[in-house]
């Protein structure tokens, strides 16, 4: 058998300095033609950058894979925006938006969720970024194998249009496809329904879990039996009808340990391997009446299966000795408190010195004594769902926590030394602007914890899901749909026309949204400018920031430090700022953002001086351009405006403020 991860492949291909200026070329010739506005947009973006995307991209690569460079948090950001930047170029000449910050692809004027586009797009090489490279590679290597089985699996609705790309190639050639991931486990009666998807696309769908049918259809092809009818299948039978094989649940505790023998662990862009871990499926509480959990884990007759604690402990060294790992992110939906301590048991009878990271419930087992144990055993950072900061938005959506059992969770793994993010949201169905409000607060209130720099938070817009209790009794939650509009999309996830018949409307919520942002932003300025954050807070990159930072200093930030701060820092330009002259002056524009700059201003911070303390490096700027005979209150006027200044360079990333005591060099 061989596993290969495309995505990854196609990055360290194509970030190469030659397919980046052809897609420059390609971009600027599609700006020359007519394009939505939106589009137009989009290109304009890319082709102000393209130089620098050009020269930073392919070196962005081996930043993140650098076991000194991944930990300097200013050459982190600039190499993850060099990448964002260099795929939106890739994609931007064939009208694709194909990106990691967010994560997304998609085609200008295509509905993943229609079988007309899915089947319109995917036949049409020009909207395939990836086509010249699977078809000298990957479409040819299998040529030459001929495997059993070509195996594709789509997780999420950003590998829709490639993934279902690639099946319809590699079936075209000859090849029997079996297509599997979550994302189908929502689709099997649309997909019964329409019979052409299994015709463009596979010869076997698994829209539930993976292992037993798999293994099933090798079976088969062996023995030149029929593909369909094996269990938890959807396949065409001879005549060209869909036939739905039996439903399995799979027996968690049996499976074996996850092989990841063959896949390119030194491409991923971690400096080690951070790999994942499964304790067990579905969700021990299930009850959120915003989640479609419980619909997907609706084959198994228990909400929640786990692997034996002794099971996944030794998976874990199995997977520590095979690949030299010792960072894993546990993939559960919510980790039982109770489960984490005897896993942390475990653990310790192997001596097992590892780090995990995973995602939890804010509840009452999360006490001061479990949250101790458990840095103990190594969980460096947990993601809780707090979803409102309103104990009656809370009970609406049936989270089943309170919000004063939250606070006590959080300073409890907080004092622990765990780091923590908080995922919240604003719009849910009846929620009040008052509601909303508390969100908002409950975020203030804890800023003496999240200030901090390992922790995360961030607030989101609500998206009513299909196969969700909020969906399935609408009317009774205040929630009115189109169901006409939803009835005309083949394969729909969330519902695009909705509105609450009670509660903020959807455009206010929008905008207490972007008020709320805006609030966090100048609350939390030090460490996080949203969407930056110095110390990454998503799940791979924390847990690795988390265990290099344990024992060392984290002096970066992005604004100065008040007055009276002894720490010396140095400034420097990235290398990926340009300077735009404008009226005398010019523009400084790096990835993220743009600051006007007097021209005076540019030739003073371009000259690096020896680390000092801020009060130092500003009072010497000052003294540079400060008229002779300046008096006391003139010359404090203008170090407030330089501090001014300065922070609106670092908050726009065009300037780095680079601690001393790190030994970092940094280019300039």
């Amino acid at each position: 058998m061989t596993q290969r991860d495309l995505d990854v492949e196609a990055v360290h291909e194509l970030l190469q300095p030659a397919e980046l200026e052809q897609a420059v070329k390609r971009a600027d010739t599609r700006r020359s033609k007519p394009t939505s506005p939106a589009e137009r947009l989009r290109l304009d973006e890319v082709l102000l950058c393209a130089e620098r995307t050009v020269a930073l991209a392919p070196g962005a690569l081996d930043v993140l894979r650098d076991p000194k460079a991944f930990y300097d948090p200013m050459q982190l950001v600039e190499a993850r925006e060099a990448v964002s930047h260099g795929l939106r170029l890739l994609s931007a000449g064939a009208g694709v938006v194909w990106d990691i910050a967010p994560v997304s692809y998609g085609i200008e004027g295509v509905d993943s969720a229609q079988l007309t586009d899915l089947d319109r797009a995917t036949a049409d090489a020009g909207l395939n970024v990836f086509e010249q490279l699977w078809s000298s590679g990957v479409l040819a290597d299998l040529a030459r194998d001929r495997p059993d089985v070509v195996g594709v699996s789509i997780l999420n609705h950003q590998q829709i249009l490639p993934g279902l790309t690639l099946a319809r190639r590699c079936k075209a050639a000859g090849h029997r496809v079996v297509l599997g991931g979550t994302v189908y486990a929502k689709f099997a009666d649309a997909i019964m329904a329409r019979p052409r998807f299994l015709e463009l696309f596979c010869d076997v769908l698994v829209p539930y879990e993976g292992e037993t049918a798999l293994l099933a259809v090798l079976e088969r092809v062996a023995a030149g039996r029929e593909l369909s009818g094996a269990p938890n299948t959807i396949a065409l039978n001879a005549s060209g009808s869909p036939v739905a094989g039996p439903v399995r649940a799979e027996d968690v505790a049996a499976l074996p340990t996850p092989d990841f023998t063959g896949l390119p662990l030194h491409l991923y862009l971690t400096p080690v391997p951070v790999l994942p871990i499964l304790t067990g499926k579905g969700c021990y509480f299930n009850k959120c009446r915003f989640c479609d959990i419980p619909f997907i884990n609706e084959v198994a007759p228990l909400p929640y299966r786990t692997r034996p604690p002794a099971t996944v402990a030794d998976d874990i060294a199995t997977l520590a000795e095979r690949h030299g790992a010792r960072h894993f992110e546990i993939t559960d939906e919510a980790l039982p408190p109770r489960f984490l301590l005897r896993l942390g048991d475990e653990l310790a009878r192997r001596d097992l010195d590892v780090s995990l990271v995973g995602y939890a419930r804010l509840e009452r087992g999360f006490d001061a004594d479990t949250c101790t144990r458990l840095a103990a055993m190594g969980v460096r950072k947990l993601f809780f769902g707090l979803e409102s900061g309103s104990q009656r938005t809370l009970d609406h959506m049936a989270k089943g926590i309170r919000v004063a059992e939250a606070s006590r969770v959080l300073r409890a793994v907080h004092d622990a030394g765990i780091a923590v993010h908080l995922f919240s949201m604003v719009g849910f169905p009846e929620e009040t602007e008052a509601d909303a409000r508390e969100t908002l607060n409950f975020l203030l209130d804890h800023a003496d914890v999240l200030a901090e720099p390992q922790h995360s938070f961030d607030v989101h817009g609500f998206s009513l899901d299909l196969r969700t209790e909020y969906f399935d009794d609408a009317e009774r939650f205040g929630i009115e749909i189109d169901h006409a509009e939803l009835a005309r999309t083949d394969f729909p996830v969330s519902v695009a026309a909705w509105w609450p018949s009670r509660g903020l409307p959807p455009d206010r919520a929008d905008e207490l949204r972007a008020e709320f942002q805006a609030t966090l932003r100048s609350r939390f300025p030090v460490h996080r400018q949203f969407p930056a954050h110095l110390w990454p807070s998503f799940e791979e990159y924390s847990i690795l920031y988390a265990d290099h930072y344990a024992q060392r200093p984290f002096s970066w930030r992005l604004c100065l430090p008040s007055p009276g701060d002894p720490l010396a820092f140095v400034l420097r330009w990235p290398r990926s700022v340009a300077f735009h002259p404008v009226d005398g002056g010019y523009v400084a524009q790096s990835f993220t953002g743009s600051v006007p700059l007097p021209a005076a201003m540019l030739q003073l911070l371009s000259r690096p001086g020896p680390a000092a303390s801020v009060d130092d490096m500003l009072d010497a700027v000052a003294a540079r351009i400060a008229p002779a005979g300046t008096a006391e209150a003139g010359a404090a006027a203008l170090v407030a405006g330089l501090r001014r200044l300065i922070d609106q360079l670092l908050a726009a990333g065009v300037l780095w403020l680079v601690p001393a005591d790190t030994g970092v060099e940094v280019a300039t």
